[in-house]
């Protein structure tokens, strides 16, 4: 769902100022984070410069927002598909580029709110209750899962805090641990350093996880998702151009009939087709 349509539009104004960015999409706080998944937070390309005491980089200087082409594949930001969003500190690969994301191996916090650790979004899934896990530092561990049935659960196990300050930012087609349903893969893959869009099909590279489908965003026949960087032609109801369908509350953008992404509203960003919150 890293679906980048038009971020592109953005770059005059974030090479000329960060500031002016900031004014344009009213936001304070950007990264995304991916505390204690295999990998997901990483070194990748990001950097821990500029990291404010919440350990947020501000937008305008991440990677995915700084109108730079980092990885020099002649795609930039919002138009490089390994940018989730202006958030986003690491435009090489899925990972967060967040300083201090998997420091635990086992343990997973709320993926996408720009930040590592869980203490302001009460999310908490623990990887060795995945079968899918292929994590050598956090293997799937059939007696912890269970006895430990509520942590473990797909659709239990997340408190309402959880829900409430972290399904809102999730992209679609994945749940608030960075585990994601794409085209080509044979099963959900987690987002993580090693991981590119090109890499999708393969588990070595994007291992396979399993969704946790109390706190996910599922990715709907008309939605840009991860992966998913054209609609269906049926997805228009007078013969014309696709259109994406957004949650109720908010706007489409960056596609041919969405807003431009530095016209979200403030306090929100352009992440896969939807302008979506920034912040917990």
């Amino acid at each position: 769902m890293k679906k980048n349509l038009g971020w592109s539009s953005l770059n005059a104004v974030l090479l000329g100022s960060s500031l002016s960015l900031l004014a344009a999409l009213g936001c304070n706080s950007t990264a995304q984070n991916g505390d204690g998944a295999v990998g997901g937070g990483g070194t990748g390309g990001g950097s821990s410069v500029g990291v404010d005491s919440g350990g947020k980089i501000p937008i305008g200087q991440t990677q995915c927002s700084d109108g730079i082409d980092n990885d020099n594949d002649g795609k930039i930001d919002y138009g490089d598909p390994e940018c989730v969003g202006p958030n986003d500190n690491d435009e090489s690969s899925y990972a967060t580029g967040i300083p201090g994301d998997n420091i635990d191996a086992c343990k997973q916090d709320c993926f996408f709110d720009g930040n590592s650790g869980m203490g302001d979004d009460g999310c908490d899934w623990q990887l060795k209750c995945d079968p899918r896990t292929t994590n050598a530092a956090c293997p799937y561990d059939q007696s912890y899962a269970t006895s430990h049935m509520n942590e473990c659960s797909l659709s239990n196990s997340q408190s309402q805090t959880c829900i409430d300050k972290c399904q809102k930012l999730v992209p679609n087609g994945c749940d608030c641990f960075g585990c994601c349903a794409v085209p080509g893969a044979a099963t959900p893959i987690r987002l993580v350093a090693t991981c590119t869009a090109a890499d999708f099909g393969d588990p070595t590279k994007c291992p396979p996880c399993t969704q946790v489908t109390q706190c996910m965003t599922p990715c709907g026949h008309c939605d840009y998702c991860i992966g998913k960087e054209t609609l269906p032609a049926d997805c228009t109801t007078d013969g014309g151009t696709p259109y994406n369908t957004c949650p109720t509350g908010y706007m489409a953008c960056g596609g041919p009939n969405g807003l431009d992404p530095a016209a979200c509203p403030a306090d929100t960003g352009c992440v896969t087709g939807c302008c979506r919150p920034l912040v917990p």
